[in-house]
């Protein structure tokens, strides 16, 4: 295989006459050293094939006067190298390079390649073209059906966006190109493609289409190796400007914003002034609740020399305002400054401020700083910036910006009130997660951040907890401009479903091979299966549709709903399998998709040694690997699952919801889980929509591995997903969690609760206090739930309400304080579920006090059920340490 070396060197014996013996020996010497190395043969395709010295000297000695080649090629020969000629472009005579004969199908997105090979100077900003595609006989395909996918297209926001086309002096770079057939079209149609670089002479392509047989459906989509799914990288699915379920239209009156859980008050200064949960404490809405959150409002502040600058606040305008979200603006001005607020709010309570900051004289300034303070109610819990998700620190929190570490976030709240912070500037991109965090870190906010001067101070003093976000001295320019950006987000989200919790039940085996899991799910009572990938029936990473295996995933699908239950598929955007079809066709967006990083010199906790050898061998730099694993038995015995990581927020999501749509109308998926992701909040709140399009019920389940350790930056991980967590069913927040974490960690962490969700536990393996949030073990992955779901179905938790320890109308006085009591009532059968969990290392008394007259009970008496593996009926009146009991109950 020729690499960028070799080029040189052929390049260089094009032009051998002008140089001395010895220098053409050189060159010689060195061409035949890589030609025994075998660096440019390789049996893995035949475009990795490269091309013969004297082949590649024939080519150059053409000197074409645009300065460049042009080589069309087919969807099925990927341009694999920017580093070699293949073999099979410089067999075709110089007149076929430049023409393109292929076939499509009526209806079909047809996808064909343009290779440019430079090796003269480097090419800027390659701008394309195309004709009409006409048929002999007048019909035509107009030009707007055509696109170059390497020259721009539709961003994950729905906007369309351009991309500068460059190539490297000595390098080949592969432009993919697709066109719309019409569904009833035949024939023969003609086009050119034009490229005219900004430094030098346009040259033109023609394309033969020869369109014939059968229509096929959504644009050939339905079978990979076509690779027209190309063009769901530009899809604008699920785009609307409608609130998800449960979500209601947002509201704007007289300066306050009513949404599904409460209301805020906009200042003058665009900034909310108060902000109010309607939440009971059970996370069930109650209008008749008003829990405020905020103690003073959210002001930005500019401190000079000559003290704090008095800014005097313009009229806020509402910009636009639809049933999904409010936006306005306002601005904050004096002799020395203008602040320009542009803030938006969203029907799940996110919002998002873009506050420039601009100096209208040279000046110092000490500090550009927001201040808030939070209720003393709505800041009993925290999590962010090095703290561990539990009851706030009363010492405070002092906190430097450090983008080695994964932290820019703070949350307080209470569990039915709470508000979280998210600072960056306007270069925000979105980091890498878990393992990878390293090989793409947080970018510093110039603002925020400011050469690490700046930092976050949470205090208390006089019943309020103050959050002052500061970014410390410096000096600015006339006309300099800082964005001091930030989101919030309102919790909860949204109310606890317990009907759902109780009501879904989800089986989740490890084994790589599906024979038996309908069966064994059936007979558990399991309501939903998670496929999870690098199975017999799913087996390539975050590309379940992929073409050998469909079939096999389809028939398993109508397998698993012949028995009533659902399907649901690991699916997300972090890693994906080296095995996607459009491999080479992302490679050539020169990481737009494919995330860049160190390549074959990777090393990371999983790849201690370096990538793969193929990935070596293929791939060789500007990447990052990811997931690998081998199939040591069943359909791909002997195959390797090889991935790497892709670039967050890129065009990639919105082929991912294009795969989403697809499966739910070609595989009847139920729902997806979602392991640790790249996906932002539109994606997954546009993925909410398509699942959500016919009425169904599909659910999504979210699971993080701990990221609170050196190579993930030390992150809380629930709090890396909070924006995510409207459109999420349940969480599984727990992998590398232990039992023995406090109370108060669980609850924070682990449970969901404060966010309006509910979960199941994972390695935490204790019953007794995962029943403290409603947490069952998934079947079979950590534990047997079953003895339980039989407990629920006769108690009836699907018509309970929780009322849990930390609950102030809860009328179970427990008379050790290691022990904490969970209610479950279920009015309709007078009954309650008492779990007392013990919290310590030794046993405690399971003895406790009803506060009858709270409950409106006569009299009341108690049982112990038996829960096989779990508990025996008339155990004793005592709790074992770390473990607990559960009692139901019976009042009048």
């Amino acid at each position: 295989m020729m690499n960028r070396h070799l080029l040189w060197i052929v390049a260089v014996w094009a032009v051998l006459p002008l140089f001395g013996q010895e220098e053409k020996d050189e060159v010689t010497n060195a061409f035949l050293d890589l030609q025994r190395k075998g660096e440019f043969v390789s049996g893995h395709s035949q475009m990795q094939i490269a091309a013969g010295a004297e082949a590649v000297v024939r080519l150059l000695n053409e000197k074409p006067d645009c300065g460049y080649f042009l080589f069309a090629e087919d969807r099925f020969h990927d341009i694999v190298r920017t580093d070699s000629l293949p073999e099979r472009w410089l067999e075709r005579r110089a007149s076929d390079r430049t023409v393109l004969n292929v076939q499509a199908a009526p209806g079909e997105f047809l996808t064909w390649q343009v290779g440019v090979y430079a090796p003269y100077q480097k090419l800027d900003d390659i701008k394309l073209s195309f004709s009409d595609f006409r048929k002999k006989g007048g019909r035509r395909i107009e030009a707007k059906e055509a696109r170059c996918f390497n020259a721009g297209g539709v961003d994950v926001a729905g906007h369309v966006f351009s991309k500068r086309v460059n190539v490297d002096k000595n390098s080949i770079q592969a432009l993919w190109m697709g066109l719309q057939i019409p569904d009833d079209a035949e024939g023969i149609y003609s086009g050119m493609v034009t490229l005219k670089p900004e430094n030098a002479p346009k040259q033109t392509l023609a394309v033969n289409i020869e369109v014939k047989g059968e229509a096929v459906d959504n644009g050939g989509t339905d079978d990979g190796w076509r690779k027209s799914r190309l063009l769901w990288l530009d899809s604008r699915i699920g785009i609307a400007d409608k609130p998800t379920a449960p979500y209601v239209a947002v509201d704007y009156q007289r300066g306050v914003i009513s949404y599904l859980g409460g209301k805020i008050r906009l200042a003058s200064d665009g900034f909310p002034e108060s902000i109010v949960t309607n939440y009971d404490e059970s996370n069930s809405l109650d209008r008749r609740v008003r829990n405020e959150i905020l103690a003073e409002g959210i002001r930005m502040v500019i401190e000079t020399d000559g003290g704090i600058e008095k800014l005097k606040t313009g009229k806020l305008r509402v910009t636009e305002q639809n049933d999904a979200q409010l936006t306005w603006k306002t601005e904050l001005s004096n002799r020395n400054f203008v602040i320009k607020v542009n803030g938006t709010f969203g029907f799940d309570g996110f919002f998002h401020y873009n506050c420039e900051v601009k100096a209208l004289k040279d000046c110092k300034v000490k500090d550009i700083r927001l201040e808030t303070a939070y209720t003393d109610y709505a800041s009993v819990y925290c999590m962010g910036l090095g703290q561990r998700g539990g009851f706030r620190l009363r010492n405070g929190i002092d906190w430097k910006w450090n983008t080695d570490k994964h932290q820019d976030k703070i949350w307080m709240g209470n569990v039915n009130a709470g508000l979280n912070f998210t600072f960056m500037d306007e270069r925000y991109v979105r980091p890498l997660v878990n393992v990878y965090y390293n090989l793409g870190k947080l970018n510093l906010p110039v603002s925020w951040g400011n050469e690490n001067k700046g930092g976050i101070r949470i205090s208390e003093l006089e019943g309020k907890v103050r959050l002052m976000a500061y970014s410390g001295e410096r000096s600015m320019k006339s006309g300099e401009t800082l964005h001091y950006n930030f989101n919030m987000l309102i919790t909860p989200v949204k109310p606890l479903d317990l009907h759902k919790q109780a009501t879904n039940r989800f089986y989740h085996s490890n084994s790589d091979l599906s024979e038996n899991y309908v069966g064994e799910a059936w007979k558990a009572g399991a309501t939903a299966i998670n496929v999870h990938h690098k199975k017999d029936i799913y087996p390539f990473i975050n590309y379940p549709y992929y073409d050998a295996s469909i079939q096999d995933l389809k028939a398993f699908a109508r397998k698993v709903h012949e028995r009533g239950m659902g399907m649901r598929l690991y699916y997300t955007t972090r890693e994906l399998t080296v095995k996607v079809p459009e491999l080479w066709a992302l490679r050539s967006l020169n990481n737009e998709i494919l995330h860049d990083g160190p390549g074959n010199d990777t090393r990371t906790l999983i790849h201690q040694n370096g990538p793969h050898e193929w990935l070596k061998n293929n791939l060789k730099e500007h990447y990052i690997p990811a997931w690998f694993n081998a199939f040591n038995e069943g359909k791909y015995k002997g195959e390797m699952d090889l991935s790497v990581i892709t670039t967050p927020d890129s065009r990639w999501n919105n082929y991912y919801l294009e795969g989403l749509d697809w499966m739910i109308r070609n595989i009847g998926l139920d729902g997806i889980y979602i392991d640790d992701s790249a996906l932002d909040r539109q994606t997954l709140q546009r993925a909410r929509r398509i699942l959500d399009a016919d009425g169904k019920e599909r659910l999504i389940d979210i699971h993080s591995w701990n990221h609170f350790n050196q190579w993930a930056g030390y992150a809380n991980s629930l709090h890396i997903y909070l924006e995510l967590l409207p459109y999420i069913d349940r969480t599984w927040i727990g992998e590398g969690f232990g039992m023995d974490n406090t109370a108060d960690f669980w609850l924070v962490e682990m449970s969901g609760i404060p966010f309006g969700l509910m979960s199941e536990t994972l390695d935490a393996k204790n019953l007794m206090r995962g029943m403290a949030y409603g947490m069952l073990p998934r079947l079979p992955w950590s534990g047997n739930p079953v003895p339980m779901w039989k407990l629920w179905d006769e108690f009836g938790m699907k018509d309970a309400k929780m009322v849990g320890y930390w609950d102030s109308r809860n009328p179970i006085k427990c008379k050790s304080k290691e022990v904490k009591a969970t209610l479950f009532c279920n009015n309709s059968k007078k009954q309650v579920m008492l779990v007392l969990s013990n919290w310590s290392k030794a046993e405690q008394t399971a003895e406790f006090d009803v506060d009858m007259d709270s409950m409106g009970w006569k009299n009341y008496t108690v049982r112990v059920p038996d829960i096989e593996g779990y508990q025996t009926c008339g155990g004793k009146a005592s709790l074992k340490a770390e473990s607990g009991a559960i009692v139901i109950i019976d009042y009048q």
